[in-house]
């Protein structure tokens, strides 16, 4: 069965956005709050310290925790948004008081750097939210719909085109994963997690090949690869060699390193750091099909 489920949202619900890592843009950040106001009939509570600036964080880490704790704490909030991704999240993660949270969950939505607050969620036993952030609302309309759907309470089902390096077969069980450099980032930590019976998601940006193959060894020598349900490969956007010739791309390194087992892969779903990026509420039981057609993921009925 899947993790526990916050209560889904309904218009006239108050929603919390919050930096927890990289200082915001605000004219991105207006414009997916107008986008949210206008199109879901949701009231925007902003953190008291939304876009304080502490070098390239938004704000410090003090300022980012008592944001988000006091989101957290929050009865009226009914789900906590992310303004952006960047780099900070696993700074705060261990200074949080869960045990509000755990008495009365919300949904907490974001990617990227906020995949070290998923896995800790998760590791609490309850569900959140990959998907589009406030200064990626507009980037693509099926994904932004995608969030509602994941919000409001929708089945979700996603149907995809056919990869070379896809392998065939069917998949269920609760799904999880994120950014490839923080799910190798909270390996050992207090809120690491077992990837076994599970569907995995991955994705990445920027990143050099040679360190794509260094994340995917770093998974494999902490046997997060053995024993999945199956994995989908999302966007590794903006990869490249770093000076010296590596000789593999993103999907043919991990296809080299998931090449001895039997579970079902999918590469490039609209996952990540492009435009496309559909949700996908973490701890749901869902369904994976891939097939020489096509690839299929649904919540499980």
């Amino acid at each position: 069965m899947g993790l526990r489920q916050s209560p889904f949202l309904r218009k006239g619900d108050r929603i919390g956005v919050i930096s927890m890592a990289s200082r915001l843009d605000k004219e991105r950040y207006e414009n997916g709050k107008l986008f949210i106001e206008q199109n879901w009939g949701l009231e925007i509570e902003e953190g008291q310290h939304l876009f304080a600036e502490h070098f390239n964080f938004a704000g410090t880490d003090e300022q980012r925790l008592s944001d988000l704790q006091a989101m957290l704490d929050n009865p009226e909030i009914k789900a906590i948004v992310a303004g952006r991704g960047g780099y900070g999240s696993s700074r705060i993660v261990d200074q949080i008081d869960w045990r509000g949270f755990q008495k009365q969950p919300k949904w907490l939505v974001g990617f990227s750097d906020i995949t070290v607050m998923h896995q800790k969620i998760q590791s609490l036993g309850i569900q959140s939210i990959h998907g589009p952030m406030m200064v990626t609302l507009n980037n693509d309309a099926f994904s932004s719909d995608s969030l509602r759907a994941a919000l409001f309470g929708e089945a979700l089902s996603y149907t995809e085109k056919p990869h070379e390096f896809n392998r065939l077969g069917f998949a269920e069980g609760q799904i999880i994963g994120g950014n490839l450099c923080l799910l190798c980032h909270n390996v050992g930590s207090k809120s690491d997690l077992n990837f076994d019976g599970r569907i995995l998601f991955i994705e990445d940006i920027d990143e050099y090949y040679y360190n794509i193959d260094r994340m995917m060894v770093q998974l494999k020598r902490a046997g997060k690869l053995d024993n999945l349900a199956g994995l989908l490969v999302g966007q590794f956007s903006n990869s490249r060699e770093n000076g010296s010739y590596f000789g593999q791309d993103a999907n043919e390194i991990i296809a080299s390193h998931t090449a001895e087992f039997a579970y079902p892969l999918a590469f490039d779903f609209p996952i990540g750091h492009d435009k496309e990026n559909r949700a996908i509420r973490c701890g749901e039981l869902m369904e994976l099909t891939v097939e020489t057609n096509g690839v299929k993921l649904k919540t499980k009925e």
